[in-house]
């Protein structure tokens, strides 16, 4: 196995560990601010304190989360402040990394078999051809299989 085949096996069960886990969590009413607060039982004043700003800073902090423009450097802070970490990925919508790859695949061959087709019925060749759908998966499988560069344009 190549070294980069490697690498991508490694990522795709990577990226569907985590993707199994981030559907189990969403984002609480509130934010994750809130919730941890309210878990640990720490005010506003005394995450302030532990952070070295104001409490007005505290109360943009959480009003940033809940609007979804909070950085990722100032969240860490945060969940370090109250003794926790944060955790973050980029995950599939749904089902596993593979699937993203082959809707992908199908679609390029689509238009390939198609463009393809529309050239052979203009010379009457579509004689004995097997269907589309059949061409289409067995060109999306060998895409996937070979990743040619222009794969995701």
């Amino acid at each position: 196995m190549s070294v980069s085949r490697a690498k991508k096996q490694q990522a795709e069960g990577k990226i569907n560990q985590a993707g199994q886990a981030g559907r189990l969590l969403a984002k609480p009413l509130g934010g994750w601010i809130v919730t941890f607060q309210a878990a640990i039982v720490m005010s506003a004043p005394a995450l302030a304190e532990r952070l070295g700003v104001s409490r007005n800073s505290v109360y943009s902090s959480i009003q940033n989360e809940q609007a979804g423009t909070i950085s990722l450097n100032q969240l860490d802070r945060i969940a370090e402040a109250m003794g926790g970490k944060l955790a973050y990925a980029i995950i599939p919508r749904e089902g596993p990394v593979e699937e993203i790859v082959m809707i992908q695949a199908r679609r390029k061959a689509k238009r390939i078999i198609q463009r393809t087709r529309a050239h052979m019925a203009l010379e009457e060749q579509t004689e004995g051809l097997r269907s589309q759908e059949e061409m289409i998966e067995e060109l999306a499988s060998e895409m996937v299989r070979e990743m040619p560069k222009d794969f995701w344009k």
